[in-house]
C-alpha cells in the first residue's frame, strides 16, 4: 500500500508539472506588432525555390520569356471583409498582409483588434520586423512568383450575407482576376484565382500555388509554459503531422497528396491552407536561406500559358481565426483536428461539446467548467466509490494494522507477510483505493487539454474578481482554496499503518506545493481542480461514513 500511494503521489505531481509546462501564457503567446501599418517588402526570385512546381502532366517544349508589359508598378493595398474578419491586400503582390479579427482583441478591455498576419516586430532584437502573410497565385522557373497588380474592380452582397470581391490586374503580358468570397459570421474566404495571355509572344510555362510566410522568431512564452507553434499538414499519407520549424531547419518537408491542407498554428488560432480535394498537390515546407522565413504550402500541376490557351485557374479556401471546431470541421472534415486535444482527443471533442451545453445554459464559461466538473465526477462516481469504500475500510482497520505492525518489530519480510495475510483476512485490496484514482487520470488529462484549447475562454469573466479564465488568478485566491481541499482531503485518507515517517511528513506539504504551482496556471484550470476537490471531499465523507455505519 505504501509503494503504490508513493506511485500514485509521483504521477500526480508529474502530471501537474507536465500540465505546468503545457499551459501557454496568453500575454506571452501575443505577438508584438510594428507601429506601421505598411507590409515588409520581400524580394523573391524564382532561384530561390522556396515552393517547388509539381511537374506538369504532359512535358512541353522549352517555351519563350515573359514579355514585360509596363517597367513599373505602384502598390495600392485592398480591403475585403464582413462582420468578423477584415483581410488587407497587397495589390501588387496579391498577398493578404493583414488579417483583423473583428471581434476579438489584442487585450482584454482593449479596441485593437487581434490579428493573425501582419507585420510583427522580434521580441529578441525590437528593431527587426518580420512579417506573416498568406497569399495564393501563380509562378515560373524563370519571373518566380508573378505580381497580377490587383485593383478592386467589383463587390456585391446577396441577402443571405455573401459578399464576393473581383480583383483585376496585368502584369508582363498576362490578365489576372482573383475573386474572393467571404460568408457573414465566417473565418473561412473561398479565393479563386486565374490567369490567361493576351500578348501573342506569351509563352509561359505556370504553377498555381498558395503559401503562407512567416518570420523565424519564435512566440516567447514565459517561464515553463509552452504550446506548439507550427505547420501541420494533413495528407493522404497522415491526417495530422506536426512537422515544426525546427524539423523544416533539419530537412525540408515535401510531400504529394490528392486533396488535404496545409495550417500554420498557434495558441488559440490558425491561418491554413484547403485546396480543391479532387486534385492532386505537392505540399511544402521550406526554410528560404535568403530571407530566414518559413513558408508552407502547396503547388499544383505546371501548364503551359499562350494566347492561344485557355485560362489557368486554382480555386482554394483560406481560414485565419480562431480554433472553433464547427468553422473548421466545416471547410474540411479533419481541419478540425488543428484543435489539439493530443492522444485522447475521442475523450476531449464529446467534452468539448458539453462545455459548451454548459455555456449555453448558464451563459457563462466559468460555470461551464464546474458543470462539466461535477458530470465527469458523476460518470467516474463508480470508481470513486470503489476507491473510497476501500480506502474507509482501511482507515476503519488502521488501529489493527498498527498493532500488528509493533508485533513484528523491525522484521520487515514476517510484517509484509502478516499484512497479507491480514488483508486477505479482512476482505480488503490495498490497491483498491489507487487503481481506481489511476484509471480516472485519463479524464482528468482530456479535460486540461479541452480548457487549454478553447479559445472561447480567452477574456472571459467569471465572478467577482475573476474577470480572465485564460490567465492566472490575480488574487491567488483559487490556488489557497483548492490547498485548504486538499489538506482536508489528506486528513480523511488513512496512512498506511508502515509509512515512511519522513514520507509521511513530506506528504504534509503537497497543499502548499501544489499551491505554488497552481499560482501560475490559467484561473480556470484551477477553478476546475478546485470542484473537483470539493467533490472529491464530498465523496471521500460520504462513504466513509457509510463503510463505519455498515460495520457497526
Amino acid at each position: 500500500m505504501d509503494v503504490i500511494k508513493t506511485i500514485l503521489i509521483i504521477t500526480i505531481g508529474v502530471i501537474a508539472y507536465y500540465l505546468l509546462l503545457q499551459w501557454p501564457s496568453v500575454n506571452d503567446d501575443q505577438r508584438v506588432y510594428a507601429e506601421t501599418q505598411s507590409p515588409v517588402e520581400i524580394s523573391i526570385s524564382g532561384s530561390e525555390d522556396l515552393l517547388s512546381p509539381m511537374e506538369p502532366a504532359n512535358k512541353s517544349s522549352a517555351l519563350n520569356s515573359i514579355k514585360p508589359l509596363q517597367k513599373k508598378i505602384y502598390s495600392n493595398q485592398i480591403i475585403v471583409e464582413n462582420d468578423v474578419l477584415k483581410l488587407t491586400i497587397d495589390g501588387a503582390s496579391g498577398r493578404i498582409i493583414t488579417s483583423d479579427l473583428k471581434d476579438i482583441k489584442t487585450e482584454k478591455g482593449g479596441d485593437i483588434p487581434f490579428q493573425i498576419f501582419g507585420n510583427m516586430r522580434d521580441k529578441d532584437d525590437q528593431n527587426k520586423v518580420n512579417s506573416y502573410f498568406a497569399n495564393s497565385g501563380f509562378f515560373t522557373a524563370s519571373k518566380g512568383y508573378l505580381k497580377p497588380n490587383y485593383s478592386l474592380t467589383n463587390s456585391y452582397s446577396d441577402e443571405s450575407g455573401l459578399t464576393v470581391f473581383e480583383l483585376e490586374g496585368l502584369g508582363d503580358g498576362l490578365k489576372y482576376k482573383r475573386i474572393i468570397t467571404m460568408q457573414e459570421g465566417l473565418y473561412s474566404v473561398v479565393l479563386e484565382d486565374t490567369v490567361e495571355g493576351f500578348l501573342e509572344d506569351t509563352q509561359i510555362e505556370v504553377t498555381p500555388y498558395v503559401v503562407i510566410e512567416r518570420g523565424d522568431q519564435q512566440t516567447e512564452e514565459g517561464g515553463l509554459a509552452y504550446t506548439y507553434l507550427g505547420p501541420v499538414f494533413s495528407t493522404t499519407n497522415e491526417r495530422f503531422k506536426k512537422y515544426d520549424f525546427g524539423d523544416i531547419d533539419d530537412e525540408f518537408f515535401k510531400e504529394s497528396s490528392q486533396g488535404g491542407w496545409v495550417s500554420l498554428l498557434q495558441h488559440y488560432f490558425v491561418s491554413a491552407w484547403i485546396p480543391e480535394q479532387e486534385g492532386s498537390y505537392l505540399y511544402q515546407g521550406r526554410k528560404s536561406t535568403n530571407t530566414g522565413r518559413y513558408s508552407v504550402g502547396y503547388t499544383g500541376a505546371s501548364q503551359p500559358l499562350s494566347v492561344y490557351s485557355q485560362l489557368i485557374r486554382q480555386k482554394n479556401t483560406l481560414y485565419v481565426g480562431p480554433k472553433l471546431p464547427n468553422q473548421l470541421k466545416e471547410v474540411h472534415p479533419d481541419l478540425d483536428l488543428v484543435v489539439d486535444y493530443g492522444f485522447l482527443w475521442w475523450m476531449g471533442k464529446p467534452m468539448y461539446w458539453l462545455l459548451n451545453a454548459g455555456h449555453d445554459l448558464f451563459k457563462n464559461w466559468g460555470l461551464a467548467i464546474i458543470f462539466l466538473t461535477i458530470l465527469l465526477k458523476i460518470l467516474t462516481w463508480p470508481l470513486s466509490a470503489a476507491a473510497y469504500k476501500s480506502m474507509g475500510k482501511m482507515r476503519l482497520l488502521q488501529p489493527k494494522m498498527i498493532a500488528l505492525q509493533a508485533q513484528h518489530g523491525d522484521d520487515k519480510q514476517k510484517q509484509g507477510q502478516a499484512m497479507m495475510e491480514f488483508y486477505k483476512k479482512e476482505g480488503v485490496n490495498p490497491l483498491g483505493g489507487c487503481l481506481p484514482m489511476l484509471v480516472q487520470m485519463p479524464f482528468f488529462l482530456a479535460f486540461y487539454w479541452v480548457l487549454m484549447e478553447t479559445v472561447e475562454l480567452r477574456h472571459s469573466p467569471f465572478i467577482f474578481w475573476i474577470d480572465d479564465l485564460s490567465v492566472k488568478d490575480p488574487w491567488f485566491v483559487l490556488p489557497l482554496l483548492n490547498a485548504a481541499g486538499m489538506y482536508f482531503s489528506q486528513k480523511l485518507t488513512p496512512t498506511p499503518a508502515n509509512a515512511d515517517p519522513m514520507q509521511a511528513q513530506m506528504m504534509k506539504y503537497f497543499p502548499l506545493v501544489f499551491a505554488l504551482i497552481f499560482a501560475w496556471f490559467p484561473a480556470g484550470l484551477v477553478l476546475y481542480w478546485l470542484f473537483n476537490m470539493l467533490v472529491t471531499l464530498i465523496q471521500q465523507t460520504w462513504y466513509y461514513r457509510k463503510v463505519a455505519r455498515s460495520t457497526q
